[in-house]
């Protein structure tokens, strides 16, 4: 399920006119960066127990303003409405994801859980819309935070089919909601 997050305090123009960005001229280099971002104990336990509600619960707490997974995301474009969900694509059902860019978000990110030593595909391709050429990510190592532009930097992606064992991340979308 999709959860909202909706900042009305903030005012998207003051956010846009205050704050420094510094990642957002590096993820504009290639439309995404990684980096290893360690899972708070509580959510590292919630996880291993597949306890899905505390981990829906943690997330909504994670992206309160000020907040730990917030701070991180804020260096990175100027936003006050986010979007979660917990994504899990099992080889026996899943099938092969399709292009699109996410509308009017300005970026994406994923936070694998990846635990399963037999996974094969369900690698994250992304490119600039209407080119041929795309970048291939492998399903990331646990804790590895990916972040990516959408459509409003002209990008879009999908996710190939998981073809062995089981892809799990933390999906999320940051916008700017007047």
């Amino acid at each position: 399920m999709t959860k909202s997050h909706d900042w009305a305090k903030r005012n998207p123009m003051e956010i846009k006119n205050v704050q420094k960005f510094p990642l957002l001229s590096e993820i504009k280099k290639k439309g995404f960066l990684q980096m290893k971002l360690a899972f708070p104990k509580e959510l590292a336990d919630a996880l291993k127990l597949c306890n899905w509600q505390r981990v829906d619960q943690l997330l909504f707490e994670y992206l309160e303003v000020g907040a730990f997974l917030r701070t991180v995301l804020d260096q990175f474009h100027p936003y006050n409405t986010t979007e979660h969900m917990i994504a899990i694509r099992d080889a026996r059902t899943d099938e092969d994801g399709i292009w699109h860019d996410d509308g009017s978000r300005h970026f994406a990110f994923t936070w694998s859980f990846n635990d399963d030593p037999e996974l094969e595909g369900g690698e994250l391709l992304f490119k600039v819309k209407n080119s041929t050429e795309c970048t291939t990510i492998t399903p990331p190592a646990y804790e590895t935070l990916t972040v990516f532009l959408t459509g409003e930097y002209n990008y879009e992606h999908k996710v190939n089919k998981v073809s062995r064992g089981v892809r799990k991340n933390l999906v999320g979308w940051c916008s700017t909601e007047a």
